[in-house]
Formats: C-alpha cells, structure tokens, sequence
C-alpha cells in the first residue's frame, strides 16, 4: 500500500531543506542532511521531490511564499507608505540573513533555473506589487514625486538585494533598512 503524500509532511521537508541549504552550497548538501533534520527516510524525501534540483527549487519557491506571508501581514500594521517601506526592507533583509542561499540565488544567474522561471517570477511579482503598492499611495498622498513605480519598485528591491549580498560582519537589519529608507525615500520625496 502506497503512502499517502501530505501538505504537512511536504511543509516539514520544506522546512528542514531551508535550514540545510542555507548552511552550504547546493552541490555541499546531501538528501541525507535533509531527511536527518526533517527526521524522515532518504525515500520519503524523493516522494515529494523527484531529485534534489526538484527539492531545492521547493525550497526557494517555498521561501518566497513564506516572506510574502510575513510581510502582508506585517504591512497591514504599518499605516503611511514610508514605513511600509521600510517594513519589506526590513523583512526582506531579516528573511534573508538567514537564508544564505536565497541571497546568492537573488545575486546569481541561475541556470538550473531557467525553465521554471515563471514560478519565480511570479513571487517576484507579488513582491513587487507590495512595493509599487507603496509607492502609489505615497504619491497618491503626496508625500513622494510621480514617478514610475514599475521602475522604483525595481530599484527599491535591487538596493535590498544589493544590501543583503554586499553587508559585512558588523552591520545589523535594523542599520541597513535604515539606510536603503534614507536613500530611497530622499529620491522620491516631494520637494
């Protein structure tokens, strides 16, 4: 008798995988780190995932779904567009301090990748609208400058990226959102 695959069991591979993958690189880590910390069986794993390229990109879409997560409900709390901001900048970067890989993922171009683009790109698009979001009511409150908010959307989630990959040992979250705020905002705050 087949075992029956569960949403439960798929979350906790996740999870565990998040953890492995983000103490080494991709070809570092093995099935049997993974299954070790979800306590479960090498075979269980490749029920839920044909191969580890197939795990790994769970594990990065699975992410992603997660910090979309954290951050509407986080920006629900946050009432003008500027501290909206520096709530995803915040997130963002605190989501990414602890997740290594996404950092490089974000920062490389992924090859293995290319043909399941379209489900990253579709969490990048949510991400996005939450920044565009923003910026609109900024701009709507007048409070930031017309400007493209495809674009400042891009360039915003670019400067957390940038932050994320390029930070050193004594920078903290709290200083580097900080800092991509001050810059950003005095680029589209009305003069």
């Amino acid at each position: 008798m087949a075992r029956v695959k569960t949403e439960s069991k798929r979350n906790e591979i996740l999870e565990a995988a998040t953890r492995v993958f983000s103490t080494g690189e991709f070809h570092d880590v093995l099935i049997d780190d993974v299954a070790s910390s979800a306590r479960v069986g090498k075979g269980t794993i490749y029920r839920y995932f044909e191969t580890k390229e197939d795990l790994y990109f769970g594990t990065i879409l699975y992410s992603f779904d997660a910090l979309y997560s954290t951050l509407v409900e986080s920006l629900s709390r946050e009432t003008s567009p500027a501290s909206r901001l520096d709530r995803i900048a915040r997130d963002v970067l605190g989501f990414l301090w602890t997740r290594g890989f996404l950092t490089l993922l974000l920062q490389k171009d992924e090859r293995h990748f290319e043909k399941r683009d379209g489900e990253l790109q579709k969490r990048r698009d949510l991400l996005n609208r939450l920044v565009q979001e923003c910026l609109l009511d900024g701009i709507d409150r007048r409070e930031f400058r017309g400007i493209d908010v495809r674009i400042g959307a891009e360039l915003f989630r670019g400067m957390i990226r940038a932050a994320a990959a390029a930070r050193g040992p004594e920078d903290t979250v709290d200083d580097l959102a900080a800092a991509i705020l001050e810059i950003f905002t005095r680029g589209v705050r009305k003069e």
